[in-house]
Order: C-alpha cells, then sequence, then structure tokens
C-alpha cells in the first residue's frame, strides 16, 4: 500500500484485530511480568526489563486502534449513539468489575470496610486505577470519548493537517518537554495519574494519521530506525539507571515519552504488515478474529484471572514460564468464562 492511498475505516478489518489480539496478550504479558519486582542481585530482573520493554507497545497501539475506529464515528451514527455506545461497551463494564473487584479484595482481606469511606469512593470514581491498578487506562479511554465529538467534528479534508499539527504539538509539550523535566527531576507525576493526561491523544491522532496515510517505504526504514532505537533506549537506559540508583529508575518510562512513542508506532505498522501476510492464510485468519471477540475481555479480566489462581497456586513469578505462558492460559480461561456469560442475558452487558 502506497502513501497516497487513503484506507476507509473499517471496523471488520482484519489488521486492527489483529493489532487489537495481540495488545491484548502483550497487556497480559506485562501484568504477568515480575519487572516491577526489582532486585539488582537477582537474574530474573534482566530478563524481565528486556520483557517489559519488548512488549511497552501493547497499550500505545490499544489507543492508536481507538482513534482509528472512532475518530470518524459521524459517519456511522449520531453524538447521541456514540455515547450510548461507550456507556453500555465501556463504561458499565468498568464500573460492575471494579464493584465486583472491590467485593474479591474485601472477601481476601485486601480491603477492610473500614477502608470504604465517602473519599475512596470519590477517589475510586475519579482515579480509574484505585481498585484495579490495571484499569488506569479507563480513565484514559474516558477522556479520549470526551473530547472525540470535537474531534470527530473536523471535516475529513481537514483532518489529517490538524491531526499532524496535534502530533507535533503534544509530542514537544507533553513528550519532550515532560522527558527534560524527568531529567531535572521535577516531573508532576500526578498529570499522567489513572491515565487522564492527555499526552495519550498523541497514540489516538497517530494512529489515525498512518493509517489514513501509509507510509512510504523511505518513511517506514526511518520509523523502524526510530522504534529500535526506542526500545534500546528503553531497555538499556531503565537497566543500566535501576542498577546504579539501586531501585527502578523511571526516566524512560511512561507511554507518552519518545521511546514509547517511537517504539508504538513503529510496531502499530509492522504488526499491519504482519496481518497482511496472515490475512492470506485462510485458517489462521479464522484464528484470530474469533480470538479478535475477546481481546476486550482479556483487558477487562486478566486481573481477576492472576488474584484468583494466586489463592490457589503458589507460582514463582520470577519465572520466565509463568512470564510468557500464564499469560496464555489467561486467555484461554477468559475465552470460555465470557462465552458463558455472554449466554445469559442480564449479563450479557458487562461482557461486550
Amino acid at each position: 500500500m502506497t502513501g497516497n492511498q487513503e484506507p476507509a475505516v473499517n471496523k471488520k478489518d482484519f489488521s486492527l484485530t489483529f493489532c487489537q489480539v495481540i495488545s491484548a496478550l502483550s497487556v497480559t504479558i506485562l501484568h504477568t511480568n515480575s519487572f516491577w519486582d526489582f532486585s539488582a542481585d537477582e537474574h530474573y530482573w534482566f530478563a524481565a526489563n528486556i520483557i517489559e520493554s519488548v512488549f511497552y507497545f501493547a497499550v500505545p497501539v490499544f489507543f492508536m486502534i481507538t482513534g482509528i475506529t472512532l475518530a470518524d464515528y459521524k459517519d456511522r451514527y449520531s453524538t447521541k449513539t456514540f455515547f450510548k455506545k461507550r456507556i453500555e461497551k465501556t463504561l458499565i463494564p468498568y464500573i460492575v468489575w471494579s464493584v465486583l473487584a472491590a467485593l474479591f479484595m474485601l472477601a481476601t482481606g485486601v480491603l477492610k470496610p473500614a477502608d470504604i469511606t465517602p473519599v475512596w469512593v470519590i477517589t475510586s470514581v475519579i482515579w480509574t486505577n484505585n481498585i484495579i491498578t490495571y484499569y488506569w487506562f479507563f480513565g484514559a479511554l474516558f477522556v479520549f470519548y470526551l473530547l472525540m465529538p470535537v474531534i470527530a467534528s473536523i471535516k475529513k479534508e481537514q483532518k489529517l493537517t490538524v491531526f499532524k499539527c496535534f502530533i507535533i504539538v503534544i509530542f514537544i509539550i507533553n513528550v519532550f518537554v515532560f522527558f527534560i523535566l524527568r531529567l531535572s527531576g521535577m516531573y508532576p507525576e500526578v498529570i499522567d495519574t489513572s491515565g487522564i493526561g492527555l499526552g495519550n491523544l498523541i497514540f489516538v491522532f497517530l494512529g489515525y494519521y498512518v493509517y489514513k496515510k501509509p507510509p512510504t517505504l523511505i518513511a517506514k526504514i526511518v520509523i523502524y530506525i526510530l522504534a529500535l532505537a526506542g526500545l534500546l533506549v528503553h531497555m538499556i537506559g531503565t537497566y543500566q539507571l535501576s542498577i546504579r540508583a539501586g531501585h527502578i529508575d523511571e526516566l524512560f518510562k511512561n507511554y507518552p515519552n519518545f521511546p514509547s512513542v517511537f517504539f508504538g508506532l513503529g510496531m502499530f505498522i509492522l504488526l499491519r504488515d504482519i496481518a497482511a501476510k496472515i490475512e492470506k492464510i485462510g485458517w489462521l485468519k479464522k484464528l484470530f478474529e474469533f480470538l479478535g471477540n475477546y481481546s476486550f475481555e482479556v483487558f477487562l479480566l486478566h486481573w481477576f484471572i492472576i488474584n484468583i489462581t494466586d489463592l490457589i497456586i503458589k507460582a514463582d513469578k520470577h519465572s520466565l514460564v509463568y512470564s510468557l505462558i500464564f499469560p496464555l492460559l489467561i486467555y484461554a480461561v477468559i475465552i470460555p468464562v465470557t462465552w458463558c456469560l455472554r449466554k445469559i442475558t442480564v449479563i450479557r452487558k458487562i461482557v461486550p
């Protein structure tokens, strides 16, 4: 596909389904990895840092898909319908599963009845990661949804130009400047708490832009070089700084940070190229289309699988088997669980 072609956004686009499946699986790998259990004296953290860096593209790619599928929603339905769909497919599942998680934490003693105060409730509503830490991305999604009517209102003939300007502005302010602030030790961490920081919007605009205007061969090579550089800076830089500091140094962490932006963009383009090859293999295409029906539920439910499993089996979380094989089992468990829940009328709305 040349740089002059502009594909229409199609919710059945196989390349997006493939990206979503890989993104969902990668998120579970990030959350079963022992990266945040830092130890300079143990060999496991060397491998954990590599795994963390390699699969860090998952959320940026997920946000890119969000931009691609929603930035032109007005071509398909009204803004009223848009918000109705977002409430049904995202807000209701988020609220219900957060409440169920709180009940689970109460039952297991992680959360005490005395902890549930009015302040705790308000905090849990505002900061979407207060109950399930993995749910921080819902905060970002809700910000995207609130801004999407404005984004979708931009005229189609102007959208790519406007998006390019947004990408440049966000990159300068929320990627480059914030990196300098991090470097100087003055970074305001609260900005990205629960994903409500606007920096993640860069992925919404980037995804749409490269989808509607695929890069030329030369541009793609440049992007891949920058992506590899981003991966190596993230991986090697985090390792060296953390070992030196005696704790995890987060200079190169955070999604709207230049290593992640470059790497996420490169991986999105690479995954779409891979999807074009897989699409020609009938049975493999059908497999990923099947898995695509459950990818959002993997984002939604894997916290429960991880925590319930912890109660039953005391696995070695520092092992590579746990980090790389357990995510496949999580996906395998979530599929039949979701299938069963969708068969129950009063429950199916929480597993859209």
